[in-house]
Parts: structure tokens; C-alpha cells; sequence
């Protein structure tokens, strides 16, 4: 994983690597992979929630309610029997500590297809690898937006190329989990928010509006955390509303 000039290296677990084939984890067998998706048969069922999801979010809303009801209206006569406010566990995150180690920082010349490429080259002498070693394996990288937008730039100026050094085709750049969250979840909160300059407008400005909080400093780009409590505060008035 890397964001502009610095990064580090997550070191799969052996567990992990215990259940998988070594000889599918190479090159070959990601871009064959690549190719047959073109033809894949999707069949909408993988799209859907499994019975154990959908029975999760089924007692994790019932949680939520029963939060807001105990929180904000009134406590149940018998707690034995009545719906527990904390949702039912789901598969969680090893608490292991991960091997991971770091980058020293990289210079580039700005941010843009050429200094994406200078980051590879740096990356790549910091692995010890040489360059026909390196660009010969698959390499999958976590990464912010704006770099998946340069790497994507420098394949299209670098396109056609045999050499693996040249072509780049061994790099698999993806969002990382929290660009992916935060993504979805301010396309969600903007599409509800609401235009605040609109008076006859019912979006999620107005409640926020209503607890003291400015809509318009609702959605900050450099605050997820913020986003997301502003977002729970809509979903809990909407509840304790309904509720009451």
C-alpha cells in the first residue's frame, strides 16, 4: 500500500497463504483471469444477500430501534426477554498483529504519470528485486484515487510495450478500504443531504439543521469521521421521529 511518496508492505499471514494454491498466485494466471471475465456468465443471485446477511441486518435494525427507544423515550418494564441494543457479532478482524514493513519516502517530480513512475522505480530498488524480477510478479497495491488515476495514465503513454518494465501490467492498483468506504458513503449522504438553499426542499439538511450542526460543513472531504456521526445522528432522529 501507497499514498504519494510514502508506503509500506503488508506481509500476508501464513495462515492465510496455508489455504491458498501457490501455483494460481503468479501473473499468468491473474491476467488469464482478466481475459475470461469478458465472457463471464453473471448470475445476479451473487449479488444478493445471503439468508445469514439478511437475518444480521434484520436484528442489527432492530438494535438500532430498540437503542433509540431505550435512549430517547422510555426503558422497558423487564429487560429479560426485550431486544438487546447491541447487533449480533459478525466474523471479526484478527487481532493479530499484522507484519508490515515500511518504505522509506520517494521523490517524485510532481503528481502525475511521470512521477507515478519514478514511486515504481523507487519501489522496486527498495525490494531488492531487480527489474526483471519485479515486474515479472504480480503486484498488487492499495492506493488513494489520484494515484490509481496516474497509474492508469502511464499504462495508456506507455501502451503497446512487450517489456514487463515498460508495459506495467503486472501492477494491480485498487482503492483501499477506507477511500472505498468513505466514497459510498458520501455518495449516500449527498444524495439525501438535500439542497439547504432550497427552503421547500425535506433533505437531511433540515434535521441537521434543526440539532445546531451547518449543512454545509456537513460533508468535509478530510473528515470521514465526522461525515459518518453526522449521518447517524440523521438515521437516530429518523428513528426516535417514528418512534414517537
Amino acid at each position: 500500500m501507497f499514498h504519494g511518496t510514502w508506503g509500506y508492505v503488508h506481509m500476508p499471514s501464513q495462515e492465510l497463504l496455508n489455504t491458498l494454491d501457490g501455483l494460481k498466485l503468479d501473473l499468468t494466471t491473474y491476467q488469464k483471469a482478466l481475459n475470461e471475465v469478458k465472457t463471464m456468465d453473471i448470475d445476479p443471485a451473487l449479488l444478493m444477500p445471503s439468508s445469514e446477511a439478511s437475518e444480521h441486518y434484520h436484528w442489527v435494525m432492530k438494535s438500532q430501534i430498540a437503542t433509540a427507544l431505550k435512549k430517547y423515550l422510555r426503558e422497558p418494564l423487564e429487560q429479560e426477554g426485550a431486544i438487546p441494543t447491541e447487533p449480533p457479532v459478525i466474523d471479526q478482524i484478527s487481532c493479530k498483529s499484522p507484519e508490515i514493513h515500511m518504505f522509506k519516502l520517494m521523490d517524485e517530480s510532481d503528481n502525475s504519470a511521470e512521477g507515478i513512475g519514478q514511486v515504481m522505480e523507487a519501489i522496486q530498488i527498495q525490494s531488492g528485486l531487480t527489474p526483471e524480477e519485479f515486474f515479472s510478479r504480480l503486484q498488487p497495491m492499495d492506493a488513494d484515487l489520484g494515484t490509481c488515476q496516474n497509474l492508469k495514465s502511464l499504462w495508456d503513454i506507455r501502451y503497446p510495450s512487450d517489456e514487463p518494465h515498460n508495459s506495467l501490467n503486472n501492477l494491480v492498483m485498487q482503492l483501499g478500504c477506507s477511500h472505498t468506504l468513505w466514497n459510498i458513503a458520501q455518495t449516500i449522504f449527498t444524495k439525501h443531504l438535500g439542497n439547504s438553499s432550497n427552503e421547500d426542499d425535506m433533505g437531511a439538511w433540515r434535521t441537521l439543521s434543526s440539532l445546531g450542526i451547518a449543512p454545509e460543513k456537513v460533508i468535509q472531504k478530510k473528515d470521514f469521521t465526522a461525515m459518518i456521526q453526522h449521518m447517524e445522528k440523521v438515521h437516530e432522529s429518523t428513528l426516535v421521529l417514528c418512534l414517537w
